[in-house]
């Protein structure tokens, strides 16, 4: 018997959704939108599409509030008090946001809750941030010689304006991420969530709304590609802070030279995961890396490792246990607590998934099981089979091409270097991973893979450590100090003492 989402839309009391821009919420009069469920294509509700008229809007409040408002000069302990505010709102409203995302991407209601997307790690990314707010520093140097009798010391301001462009698969985690440091800092900021997920998004801007920031500083738009192209291109904006695929990321980057905007880009992944003999247990390293992509988000995460190195000689055992692992997942309504897995976010994501799939097995990859769609209760909804791929080479298309799926190619190796040589034969350096018990070689791999991030036994991100991708997976870090220093600019002041 197929399920139906709508009783708990109508529960939640899911409602169109509008702009909030200079402080209050807005009407819109212009083209609107479907947000539509994945895992059964039902429409939950309908958002305006701001396009460029209503990106200028946001982005000239978000101007006048840096240039001409208090947020800025503000004392940091006055800031600090507003986080505060969305702190503690955030933690009432845990469980209300937690379903509003599970009704967003469908991530199983338990997760949605209980881990780092949930409203309660959105919280502790805004409370770390508000922790900033008053030691947001400069420097004073020493006299550097005797000829002048000058002195030099520097301080950190806000960068401006902030376009933040948020994922779709952890709308809450991204929205704190990006607004948390912006604000600490003394930003005004203009959101967009995207397309897929706007009802946690939209929720989680009314609580930011009723913290009585000064208007202008905090602006919410929604809308589809025309939009976020808007925000991240239009001249008012002095920094983009963005979340998704390399592409968008590339158009973003180009569009960033006009006015030289600030660029924090975290963009796409092809994750390795090194597995040696003596991984302290085999079968829980691979139902651990196959979990990752057939549970949770079905592998709809850009540091999950899609790319298992595993030594010729535990083969097969990794193999066998990654197959037991799948035997574990269940699909079906987000709300139901057996439901181990999400669905594919988009109808036209599923095609592109099962069309690597089909390349996987025309470019000679044995695929062992998944790779295919349940049909029957589940046919109205976007799900996909988790798939696993033996016998793949690193130049197949399937071990090059982020897949954003259920779809995890183990790659053979027999030497450490040559393993070491795989990893980083990818366009890609976002995170990977290390399994052994040679805390030598845990150390060795990991300063040799060219990555972001490297999980020795495993991979989480916390927000007082730095996450960010080398080559094609971004620009800059989130996370701890350097996120402020990417949220603020350096300004030097030299004083003449002689004069």
């Amino acid at each position: 018997m197929s399920f139906s989402l709508i009783p708990v839309r109508d529960e939640l009391q899911v409602r169109p959704g509008n702009l909030f821009i200079d402080g209050a919420w807005h009407g819109w009069e212009g083209a609107r939108f479907d947000q539509i469920h994945p895992a059964t294509n039902e429409v939950m509700t309908t958002f305006a599409d701001a396009g460029a008229r209503g990106v200028d809007l946001a982005v000239k409040a978000a101007r006048r509030a840096f240039d001409e408002g208090p947020w800025p000069r503000m004392p940091a302990q006055d800031r600090k008090r507003m986080l505060q505010r969305i702190i503690d709102r955030l933690y009432e409203s845990e469980l209300e946001l937690a379903k509003l995302q599970t009704l967003d991407n469908g991530i199983p209601f338990h997760f949605s809750r209980n881990t780092r997307v949930s409203a309660k790690a959105a919280a502790d990314v805004f409370d770390h941030y508000a922790g900033w707010a008053d030691k947001i520093n400069g420097e004073t140097y020493p006299q550097f010689s005797s000829a002048s009798n000058m002195h030099y010391m520097s301080f950190r301001e806000p960068v401006g304006v902030v376009g933040a462009v948020l994922a779709w698969n952890a709308p809450l985690l991204m929205f704190s991420m990006k607004v948390a440091p912006a604000l600490a800092c003394g930003c005004t900021v203009v959101v967009k969530p995207s397309e897929y997920t706007n009802l946690a998004a939209r929720r989680f801007a009314e609580i930011v709304a009723e913290s009585d920031l000064p208007p202008g500083v905090f602006n919410f738009v929604t809308g589809g590609p025309e939009t976020g192209a808007a925000l991240s291109s239009h001249p008012g904006v002095d920094k983009v802070t963005f979340t998704g695929s390399a592409a968008t990321g590339e158009r973003i980057l180009m569009a960033s030279g006009a006015n030289m905007k600030r660029l924090s880009l975290e963009l796409g992944g092809k994750s390795a995961a090194l597995v040696f003999p003596d991984t302290r247990s085999v079968a829980t390293t691979a139902a651990s890396l196959m979990g990752l992509c057939s549970t949770f988000l079905s592998g709809q995460v850009c540091s999950t490792p899609s790319r298992a190195v595993v030594h010729v000689s535990i083969l097969d055992e990794f193999l066998y246990h990654a197959g037991e692992q799948v035997r574990k997942v269940r699909f079906g309504n987000p709300f139901d607590p057996e439901t181990t897995s999400a669905p594919i976010i988009s109808k036209r994501q599923v095609s592109r998934i099962l069309g690597y799939v089909e390349s996987g097995k025309a470019e000679g990859a044995r695929l062992m099981f998944g790779g295919d769609t349940p049909g029957g209760e589940l046919a109205n909804g976007n799900w996909i089979n988790a798939a696993l791929f033996a016998g793949v080479d690193n130049g197949m298309t399937i071990a090059r091409e982020e897949i954003f799926g259920p779809v995890l190619s183990v790659i053979p190796f027999e030497t450490e270097e040559q393993a070491i040589r795989i990893a980083n034969d990818s366009e890609y350096g976002l995170a990977g991973c290390v399994y052994t018990t040679d805390v030598s070689r845990a150390l060795r791999v990991a300063r040799a893979v060219r990555s972001g991030s490297v999980g020795i036994n495993g991979y989480a991100s916390i927000p007082n450590a730095p996450m960010g991708g080398v080559k094609r997976s971004g620009l800059g870090r989130e996370g701890g100090w350097p996120t402020i220093e990417a949220f603020t600019e350096l300004k030097t002041i030299s004083f003449n003492l002689d004069a």
